[in-house]
């Protein structure tokens, strides 16, 4: 009997405008953000292949990697067919969440593509290699009445020095994920920075050899769309 042999691709979506895409299928979103006042929020993925149909699995995790998170994504499981695009619904299901904070949660889509071979009028499935192609992207859980709209906490970072890098200090009640910080007019945002986004009311360090303060400190957030907020501040 030959053997389904099935891989997985998966994709961190983030700074990527738009559409979070891993091969033919994709979201049609960077982040969700999940208000506390809803009983709900939706999402669309969508399947961009005209040939291919994917078997798509979704769901919410605590993290990345995985881990149980107090949401449900309905219907967990569907069949899309070539060009077509389907409706996610995201449920909160209980828990306790900050009420002075966002909480971070991901929202993840793997697919399968189909690999069905007719022969004399029959279906049946061939022995060739399946790839899973996933997608991950921020489900951010936003409570009411926060003192300041995302906008503005995106702009509230404090800088000071730290050994071999910068300390950054976000006192809003957001998340801040960058998509450019600058030092001196040097980028720090790189795939070898593992440094991309603060936490609410959290304090990190990013590396950075041969900095000399004070100096000057530019940075552009992700906002809820997926677009770019530019502020500018100074590290003493």
């Amino acid at each position: 009997m030959k053997r389904l042999i099935t891989t997985m691709m998966v994709a961190s979506a983030g700074l990527f405008p738009l559409l979070s895409l891993a091969g033919g299928v994709g979201i049609n979103a960077t982040r969700i953000i999940y208000p506390s006042q809803s009983q709900s929020v939706s999402t669309s993925v969508r399947n961009n292949d005209t040939q291919t149909t994917y078997l798509t699995q979704v769901g919410v995790s605590a993290t990345p990697d995985g881990g149980s998170a107090p949401f449900v994504a309905t219907p967990p499981l569907f069949r899309m067919e070539p060009g077509t695009q389907n409706q996610v619904r995201i449920v909160k299901t209980g828990g306790q969440l900050p009420a002075d904070r966002e909480s971070l949660f991901w929202f993840t889509m793997q697919a399968i593509p189909s690999a069905k071979e007719v022969n004399g009028g029959s279906t049946r499935l061939t022995g060739a290699t399946q790839i899973a192609l996933g997608t991950t992207i921020k489900l951010i859980y936003r409570p009411e009445g926060l003192p300041m709209p995302p906008e503005k906490g995106f702009g509230l970072l404090q800088f000071s020095r730290a050994v071999n890098g910068i300390k950054i200090t976000n006192p809003s009640p957001y998340y801040v994920s960058f998509f450019s910080f600058k030092v001196g007019g040097r980028e720090l945002i790189s795939s070898a920075q593992p440094i991309k986004m603060v936490a609410p009311k959290s304090t990190v360090v990013m590396s950075a050899k041969g900095l000399t303060f004070p100096v000057k400190v530019s940075w552009s957030a992700i906002d809820d769309i997926g677009g770019e907020r530019h502020y500018q501040g100074e590290a003493q």
